[in-house]
């Protein structure tokens, strides 16, 4: 054998060991426990210090389960397919769109291209869950959920994104036969602030982080701080079943997420003919309908279920009761990075690498609000955008012909192209749900001509948007206590932009002479000051009416309520109001809860003011918190380069068990409006800490 033969062997041996030797630390990271530190502050909140980042997500993982096991297992179950085991009927219609979606096959076919390290730390987080549930076997909620594969797990992470990006909402309307939907207003969303230090009257980069979310279960915040020696350190909010931050701060940078309302869902319509059996036409062809059967196993349900679910060429594809075909196409059933994409950005140094993680375009949705410590700021109405059609007789917004390769996208737009603000003249950004062209200053404002329309950006100011800009306007230089004060405003606009169902002003129109028996709470809402205080009687009146009109509405959202269809809203709330609580005189308090285990506190706060609630009926006719203002985190840049002092809060404690001291050990300093400090400084930390410990073995 020749020289150059013997050292190509040589070569090609050591190449091949050394991808063996990367599989394998990819499907068995090093782990050792006893490196890795979970540090619980006072509040109870988990930092986790350790060596590598896959040690840190094992550390994570069992601090996490340590506090809400249960609510991560779902997520697990539900990667698998299988909620319904443990959830038994309520959880089937879940089982059932995982396999409609079969987000598993998009994972398969893309995690040979994914991020080796990223594999790595989502093996380690799996790993630091196996073996929660291995050294606590009594909290595993059934044999189905363990052992777990990373296929199964990101899976789970795929399916979540697509619910973000709308398939809650479009599947039912095909399903039931009133496809297509009308975009609307809404109460929820969240709300981010930066402001350049230009701007700020100490000369500090600010940002705010403020999530609404709903306050428990599956998409609740969890704070958590992650540090190891490879260079990750961020505070910050994450999901059940998580390894990473999904919006938070390091000591270089920060960023927040609030949720946007580009056309994410495409929905077409398939032509079919009974002459044509299983198949569908598209141009001048007739291709096989794909049909699988899904298997869903139901606690309770001796046998399993079958259920038949199609593919087309265009995506995921349903039947309406009358046999009409359509079919979903969704950017974020194409792309399984999402996570992988957050873990780049967890581990960004400065704008430059932050900027290329967003180049990565895994994340389908999401605005992205940025500050720093080297004085930038910047917006992005981020999103997996794809090039669509530009004939106007296609309505992406509505429904698509699904008969035609003119209509079938497959091609996604770099993110250059996305509506985008870095470092405006006005010296501050901001989003609350609304629009990407209304993000700033007006004069600095995009111009949403220059953007393509198919993409179905906002071009509205909802409620909350035109308060803050109400509120930012008159200020010349924003202090820390400026930001605050916006941060937590109860009130609507002077002028309030009626949300859906809420058309029009004509529950403030109706003459309370006319209607002596009802001229208490008419004149009570009327002379209300837009402030949704928990002392306020006015906004009790507004908070009732804001679930009643959409009844007496009968769901016509575009149109305006009429005088009479107001006054037969008003007798409704007299007749809630003397039946539930004897009187027509409560304050907010009285009506809305904030709800922990057995407690109940007065709320404050409603639909679209800055610091929103969202509500569901509770008992003796109060209404419970159900979502709204939850995970905060303000953060300030230091001018000295220092790390940033970061202040938070969220609504309840760290720990979803009712026996811990921190099952609602955050609610009194939520409710009083109160932020605690936090830091990224390991020293500060384990100072601080009430308990360090390791996972146990």
């Amino acid at each position: 054998m020749s020289q150059v033969v013997k050292k190509f062997a040589a070569l090609l041996l050591f190449v091949i060991c050394s991808m063996n030797m990367q599989a394998q630390l990819i499907n068995n990271p090093i782990i050792n426990v006893d490196k890795i530190n979970i540090a619980r502050d006072s509040f109870g909140v988990p930092h986790i210090f350790a060596p590598t980042d896959p040690e840190v997500a094992y550390g994570i993982a069992w601090a996490h389960a340590e506090d809400d096991f249960t609510t991560i297992q779902t997520l697990l179950l539900t990667g698998k397919g299988q909620l319904a085991t443990y959830l038994g009927k309520k959880g089937a219609p879940v089982d059932f769109v995982v396999g409609l979606l079969n987000t598993k096959a998009t994972v398969q076919a893309q995690i040979g291209q994914m991020d080796p390290k990223f594999l790595a730390l989502i093996k380690g987080y799996l790993m630091g869950l196996e073996a929660y549930a291995n050294a606590h076997p009594k909290e595993v909620l059934n044999k189905h959920v363990f052992p777990i594969t990373i296929e199964e797990y990101l899976s789970a992470t795929v399916f979540s994104v697509a619910v973000f990006c709308g398939v809650d909402k479009t599947l039912p309307k095909i399903l039931n036969g009133s496809i297509p939907q009308l975009a609307g207003f809404t109460g929820e969303g969240s709300n981010t602030f930066a402001i350049h230090a230009n701007k700020s009257t100490t000369g500090e980069n600010m940002l705010v982080i403020n999530a609404h979310q709903p306050i428990e279960g599956a998409t609740a915040f969890y704070e958590a701080h992650l540090q190891s020696e490879e260079g990750w350190n961020i505070l910050g909010g994450l999901f059940p079943g998580a390894p990473l931050i999904f919006h938070g701060v390091t000591p270089n940078l920060a960023w927040a997420h609030t949720v946007n309302f580009q056309d994410k869902i495409d929905v077409f319509q398939l032509q079919t003919d009974k002459s044509h059996p299983g198949e569908y036409k598209v141009d001048d062809n007739w291709l096989p309908l794909q049909k699988r059967r899904i298997k869903l196993k139901i606690k309770g349900v001796p046998f399993p279920i079958f259920k038949t679910v199609y593919n087309s060429i265009y995506g995921p594809t349903v039947a309406t009761p009358d046999g009409q075909y359509f079919s979903m196409r969704l950017p974020s059933l194409m792309d399984a990075g999402a996570m992988q994409q957050w873990y780049a950005m967890n581990k960004a140094t400065n704008f430059t690498s932050f900027k290329k993680a967003l180049e990565q375009n895994h994340l389908p949705m999401f605005n992205i609000m940025y500050a720093d410590n080297k004085d930038t700021i910047f917006y992005i109405s981020n999103g997996k955008m794809p090039y669509r059609n530009t004939d106007t007789s296609y309505h992406w917004n509505s429904t698509v012909p699904g008969n035609t390769m003119a209509t079938l996208w497959t091609k996604f737009k770099p993110l250059s192209e996305l509506p985008q603000q870095l470092n405006p003249a006005s010296g501050y950004l901001f989003n609350t749900n609304h629009s990407p062209f209304l993000a700033t200053d007006a004069q600095y404002n995009l111009d949403p001509k220059k953007y393509d329309v198919n993409d179905g950006y906002e071009t509205y100011h909802n409620n909350r948007s035109q308060r803050a800009k109400d509120l930012i306007d008159p200020l010349n230089k924003i202090s820390y206590a400026d930001i605050k004060r916006i941060k937590f405003d109860r009130s609507l606009p002077t002028k309030i932009l009626f949300p859906y169902g809420f058309t029009a002003d004509s529950m403030f129109l109706v003459d309370e002479n006319n209607y002596p028996a009802l001229a208490n709470i008419i004149t009570t809402l009327k002379k209300w000051d837009h402030a949704a205080v928990a002392e306020s009687k006015g906004a009790a009146i507004y908070n009732i009416a804001y679930y009643l009109v959409p009844q007496v509405m009968e769901g016509r959202k575009n149109d305006k309520l009429t005088i009479q269809e107001a006054v037969v809203v008003y007798e409704k709330i007299d007749e809630y109001l003397k039946k539930n609580f004897g009187r027509t005189d409560i304050v907010l308090g009285d009506l809305q809860k904030l709800v922990r285990g057995a407690e109940s506190w007065p709320q404050g706060g409603m639909p679209d003011v800055l610091a929103a609630v969202m509500s569901e009926s509770y008992k003796n006719g109060t209404r419970k918190m159900n979502s709204g203002d939850a995970y905060i985190n303000i953060v300030r840049f230091p001018k000295d380069g220092s790390l940033p002092h970061i202040e938070s809060i969220n609504t309840f404690g760290a720990s979803m068990h009712k026996e811990s001291p921190h099952f609602a050990d955050q609610r009194a300093m939520y409710q009083a409006q109160v932020l605690k400090p936090m830091t990224l400084d390991k020293n500060i930390v384990l100072k601080n800490a009430e308990k360090v410990y390791h996972p146990e073995m």
